[in-house]
């Protein structure tokens, strides 16, 4: 049988005291910090869901960034090809007008110069930027995606952004499948149609108007995959919106404290504590004049 002598049982009470006391100081230090999870230490596993959880933000919190730029090309593109839909629309006004045979040298060089000043239009839209990158010249580093030619300058590269894990999307057009390339562009289209406009009426036929249909045809291909696109884009960010708030969620409940459990049981630990500070005090209090009593 082990004998408990007043040393030992001095020594238990007040490290049973100081165990009470780091409890209570690390419920009060998780109440001044909001957290439940300051180190480490607090909890090894804790730490690692957290740093997993903090990595999992982060790459979607660059995901949603991504986003926002794609949306952002594909805005400005949308917007482009809208106006050029509309000019080429003006063109084809414009076509059937110079096969009536009554309008006259004046009218048919009005329209003549009507149409050049569209093709130029045009060929401003075709070299549309989004911040410092030509939205239709695919990753080629040019001045403009077509010169004062109509002749293609840029490459058929493709300008992809990450909006989920191992999901990309093209968020540019290439500028030859929107506005085609040499001799078949819009832009050879509106010289010859104006250059044959001003020889006269008689020369403008279904083939100009047919050329015309095929280039509006052509950017509204383009139209529609750039409104294909935004919409991936849009649910795309929907969803990223979700798992962040997940995320979010997730990590609080790793590291936030719970408020209201906290400070009841802090209150318990302070009664706690305020008892083991009387029991102690009742143990160590004998002396020896008490035992020769």
């Amino acid at each position: 049988m082990t004998r408990v002598t007043q040393n030992m049982l001095a020594h238990g009470t007040l490290a049973n005291l100081q165990r009470s006391l780091a409890r209570t100081s690390t419920l009060q230090e998780q109440l001044s910090t909001g957290r439940q999870l300051n180190r480490p230490s607090d909890s090894p596993g804790g730490a690692v869901t957290s740093l997993q959880t903090r990595s999992a933000i982060a790459r979607r919190e660059q995901q949603l960034r991504n986003a926002d730029n794609a949306t952002g090309w594909l805005d400005t593109a949308d917007a482009a090809l809208q106006g050029a839909t509309t000019m080429l629309q003006r063109v084809r006004d414009l076509t059937v007008q110079a096969q009536n045979p009554t309008i006259g040298d004046i009218g048919r060089e009005n329209i003549a110069r009507e149409i050049e000043a569209l093709r130029d239009g045009l060929l401003e839209v075709a070299n549309t930027r989004y911040g410092d990158r030509l939205l239709f010249a695919g990753n080629a580093d040019v001045p403009q995606a077509f010169d004062a030619t109509g002749t293609f300058q840029g490459d058929t590269g493709t300008v992809l952004r990450t909006l989920a894990d191992g999901q990309q999307l093209q968020v540019n057009v290439v500028g030859t499948q929107a506005f085609g390339d040499g001799a078949t562009s819009v832009f050879s289209a509106l010289a010859d149609l104006a250059a044959d406009v001003r020889t006269g009426s008689d020369t403008v036929g279904a083939d100009h108007i047919g050329q015309v249909d095929g280039a509006i045809n052509r950017v509204l291909t383009s139209l529609g995959e750039v409104g294909a696109r935004t919409n991936r884009v849009d649910n795309m960010v929907e969803r990223g919106t979700t798992d962040e708030l997940n995320l979010r969620t997730r990590l609080s409940e790793v590291e936030d404290v719970d408020l209201a459990a906290t400070i009841m049981e802090l209150q318990l630990q302070e009664v706690a504590y305020q008892a083991a500070l009387s029991a102690t005090s009742r143990v160590i209090q004998p002396s020896l004049l008490d035992f020769l009593r």
